[in-house]
């Protein structure tokens, strides 16, 4: 396995993929998209617009084998703009995903939004998403997904910011430094989830 490079426009297809895989089962996309049949589909084409996304206003990395990818949203920009998803193609979500995945979708990321904009009011590196297809995971990829970008962090002195709903994974990022800020479930609906943060070094 190579090192982290970024996301060339080439890579989008095949990092949203692996990310897609990764998400199969994750807390999140099954309350968004709870029809198990239908959700590998539309996950693709979540993802084909989050890397996007990425690449364009934050910082996408993926490795040579496109084995998964890391989505940051950089200090001063952890907020989704309207040009932005404009440029990744996201606007045709509420089309795309259907209405009632895009309702759920909208209300649990305005509320992790929310509780984002509490826990770090100051500037951070915001981790979207980090997938691992399921079949490169225990293989070191997402530490070396993450590394660039925690090291960019450190240099700086900022923090970083993720959000989990998978507990499986609090242990995980704990061991990359970052701590539970705080765990919650949504007060209208939404999975539970671990808002978790990476102090200054």
């Amino acid at each position: 396995m190579g090192d982290a490079v970024p996301v060339g426009e080439d890579d989008v297809a095949g990092a949203a993929a692996a990310a897609a895989r990764a998400f199969a089962d994750d807390g999140m996309f099954t309350f968004v998209f709870p029809d198990a049949a239908a959700r590998p589909a539309k996950l693709d084409r979540f993802f084909r617009g989050a890397v996007r996304y990425g690449r364009l206003a934050g910082r996408a990395l993926t490795t040579p084998e496109r084995a998964g990818v890391a989505i940051w949203l950089p200090p001063g920009a952890t907020g989704m703009s309207l040009v932005g998803m404009a440029r990744a193609g996201m606007l045709a979500f509420p089309v795309t995903l259907g209405p009632g995945a895009f309702r759920r979708f909208a209300a649990y990321t305005s509320w992790l939004d929310g509780q984002r904009r509490a826990l770090v009011p100051d500037p951070h590196w915001f981790l979207l998403a980090l997938g691992v297809d399921p079949v490169w995971q225990r293989r070191g990829v997402g530490t070396t997904l993450l590394a660039p970008t925690l090291a960019d962090a450190d240099r700086r002195g900022l923090p970083a910011y993720l959000e989990t709903t998978s507990e499986a994974n609090v242990a995980w990022y704990q061991r990359v430094g970052f701590t539970v800020a705080r765990e919650a479930v949504p007060d209208t609906a939404g999975p539970r989830t671990w808002l978790m943060l990476r102090e200054v070094a």
